[in-house]
Order: C-alpha cells, then structure tokens, then sequence
C-alpha cells in the first residue's frame, strides 16, 4: 500500500510537466528596463520546427520534432503558454534561437493593442 501511495505521489508531483499534447519547457521570464525577456530551452529543435505567437497577453512556445531511426517513425513535442502581467508592444516582440536557447524579447507598452501577432525567430 505504501508502495502505491508513493507512485502516486511521485506522479502527481511530476504532472506539471505534462501540458496538452507536448511536454512543458524549462522557462525563465526576466523584467528589464525595456519590457519582458523569456528564455526557453528548446536543445534539438530547428528553428522552423518551432511556432511562437502572441496573442491577448499569452506567449505560446509549441515545437514539433519528427523523424526515424531504422524504419521507425517518431517525433518530440513541447508547449508552453505564459500571461504576461503587463501589456506588451506586440510590434516590437523580437526572438533569437542560438544554442537550443529561445530568447524573446516583449517591449512593455502603456497601451497595447490586443490582437494575434505571429512572431518571426531569427
């Protein structure tokens, strides 16, 4: 019985990671002088193989990884929704992924205007 208390603990406890269809990323958000900076690591994906958007003040951070090893499909997915706490210069959202690293940088703004923006990662 204990055994099976403490595998459910153990699963509870690591539920968090599990998010949708993917595996939640590690994600540290900074405030700097200029806005928000968010790093995400995502080692192993390519940059097209990630899709970053901005939308009512969520970050969005999905990738996708497919291939086969020996005739065997298989792929790699993670996601990852973070609500910034102020409004954001949606326009001026910028992101670089080197390393495995994703670093995205959100302008604080008085006035932001609330729409989709699908940003480019260079």
């Amino acid at each position: 019985m204990n055994r099976l208390f403490e595998e459910m603990r153990h699963a509870m406890s690591e539920s968090h990671f599990d998010v949708g269809y993917g595996r939640s990323i590690p994600v540290r958000t900074e405030i700097d002088g200029d806005g928000y900076v968010v790093h995400a690591d995502l080692p192993g994906f390519e940059t097209s193989e990630i899709d970053l958007r901005f939308d009512d003040g969520v970050l969005t951070i999905e990738a996708l990884h497919e291939g086969s090893d020996d005739g065997e499909a298989w792929s790699r997915s993670v996601h990852e929704q973070l609500r910034l706490p102020g409004d954001v210069d949606e326009a001026d959202i910028e992101a670089t992924y080197r390393n495995g690293v994703l670093e995205i940088r959100l302008p604080a703004e008085d006035a932001a205007e609330k729409i989709s923006h699908r940003i480019e990662i260079e």
